[in-house]
């Protein structure tokens, strides 16, 4: 079986998977989630680029309606956010791996509307928390495969306030391992990147259940995709992802049943590569999602090489 099925294979079930979804009921209430979902698109992941500086520049925009189960929820979300990130490749292998380390900030501007109990409306603006990616190791396979193996932790250095009925940063740690897999053949790309996000526990929090103010939000599985053909400087494909997270939040300590929350977005890339930059843009509709916000989601990205 060649790679490009067996990719395309994964991409199936993890649509079949993020389809056949229970009740859950999503993270912490008020909290920001780690990592911006579909954030790798159009971005052949499993590459670490040659040694440069790299500074990429991503705009969203997100417009999003919440899904509820039979407990009240929030009914909308509109998000733009503005992050900056720098990546910096040295001449350095190690195990065989081309290295890399990278840094991001964003800022955010989120209103959410019908906050339960009395649909409030709250919009909050500011830093989020800082991320950065020490380890980013990047191997060239036989076959035109490459792969990477990256590790990311967020800080909890953002605007967060235990009183605010919306955050845009949160008050603990998430690390982030995360996997790149990329086909790269006659300008062809098929690229998927696999995260994992370990939160650990909030202890200056206000939700509900949390007496002695400790939460943690359950583990968050990512799988971000992309397929995509170049025609000379122009290239136009298909992305999006698929989110699950894996297991129930606490509070207290104490698991809180059916906690867990899904999502899956596809939708239309196009990009431009020079020399020294690159442009991306695209957008992806949420066409499932359970006990969380989804909807139409727009990205563009300006990479520029140094």
């Amino acid at each position: 079986m060649t790679f490009p099925r067996i990719v395309t294979g994964f991409i199936l079930a993890v649509i079949a998977f993020m389809l056949d979804l229970g009740p859950a009921r999503a993270l912490e209430p008020g909290a920001h989630p780690p990592y911006l979902t579909g954030s790798s698109a159009g971005v052949p992941i499993g590459v670490v680029p040659p040694p440069a500086f790299y500074v990429s520049n991503l705009m969203t925009y997100l417009d999003l309606q919440y899904s509820p189960d039979t407990r009240p929820g929030p009914r909308s979300l509109r998000t733009f956010s503005d992050a900056l990130t720098v990546l910096w490749v040295p001449d350095v292998t190690i195990l065989g791996a081309r290295y890399g380390a990278a840094i991001q900030q964003a800022f955010v501007e989120k209103t959410v509307t019908g906050i339960p109990p009395r649909a409030a409306r709250s919009t909050e603006t500011g830093l989020n928390n800082t991320l950065i990616s020490p380890l980013n190791l990047g191997w060239t396979l036989p076959g035109d495969l490459f792969v990477s193996a990256r590790l990311g932790v967020h800080l909890p250095t953002g605007h967060y306030s235990r009183n605010n009925l919306v955050n845009i940063a949160n008050s603990f740690w998430t690390f982030e391992p995360n996997v790149g897999i990329s086909y790269l053949k006659d300008g062809f790309d098929i690229s998927v990147r696999l995260l994992y996000d370990i939160m650990t526990e909030n202890t200056d929090s206000n939700a509900r259940g949390s007496v002695h103010n400790r939460y943690r939000s359950g583990n968050v599985f990512t799988a971000d995709y992309t397929v995509s053909q170049a025609f000379g400087s122009w290239r136009f494909g298909v992305t999006g992802y698929g989110v699950q997270q894996t297991h129930d939040d606490s509070a207290d300590g104490h698991r809180l049943r059916d906690t867990k929350f899904s999502r899956f977005g596809i939708g239309p890339l196009i990009e431009y590569n020079a020399r020294w930059i690159g442009v991306n843009a695209y957008y992806v509709r949420d066409v499932t999602w359970t006990d969380t916000f989804g909807g139409d989601n727009v990205y563009l990205r300006v990479t520029v090489r140094f």
